[in-house]
């Protein structure tokens, strides 16, 4: 991960931030998971299968 702060003005400053699209990618996955066991749906009952 790179992270570099560029000065524009006197209050402003652009940030760039690069991180690995792996990085990224397994985080989204580990979130997904996480929020599918308590996700609520209309029309759908918990712990029912359509």
């Amino acid at each position: 991960m790179a992270v570099t702060v560029e000065t524009l003005e006197k209050l402003e400053r652009k940030i760039t931030l690069t991180l690995p699209v792996v990085a990224a990618e397994s985080e989204v996955e580990k979130r997904l998971k996480k929020i599918a066991r308590t996700v609520k749906m209309d029309g759908f009952r918990p712990a029912k299968s359509p």
